[in-house]
């Protein structure tokens, strides 16, 4: 009965919508959280929640991706939110392909997340994804 319950519960929460703040968000809890949730719209109109790794270049989020349907998403529409502490914050992806800017990103991601960047992502800097995007409110 308790995990029925727990089962409801969990359910319950899935589908509560999360409220997106008008305000800007503390970017510096980026820094701080190993991965985030964005959301991103499905074709039919659902949300696609991900959990990603995310960085800051220039004070602006960042974030990189191989072929994925969140980033599919973006092709159709480039609004993004960016989940923190329940809330969400609403941002537009802006598709990177300057090759420079490219190696500013990877090196960002190289800053924080150390050797575990270094160990899944050996390729040279400005390569180690397909996809990159920086992203504005």
């Amino acid at each position: 009965m308790k995990k029925i319950l727990l089962l409801l519960c969990l359910t319950c929460l899935a589908c509560t919508s999360i409220p997106v703040s008008t305000e800007a968000p503390d970017l510096t809890a980026i820094d701080d959280k190993w991965s985030i949730h964005v959301v991103t719209l499905d074709s039919d109109g659902n949300e696609r929640v991900t959990r990603i790794w995310i960085a800051l270049l220039d004070g602006d989020p960042v974030l990189r991706t191989g072929e994925s349907r969140w980033w599919a998403n973006l092709g159709s529409d480039p609004a993004i939110r960016i989940r923190l502490s329940g809330q969400d914050y609403a941002y537009r992806a802006n598709l990177v392909d300057d090759p420079q800017v490219r190696v500013q990103v990877d090196e960002v991601f190289l800053a924080k997340y150390g050797r575990w960047e270094r160990m899944l992502f050996p390729q040279e800097r400005g390569a180690t994804h397909e996809n990159y995007a920086r992203l504005h409110r």
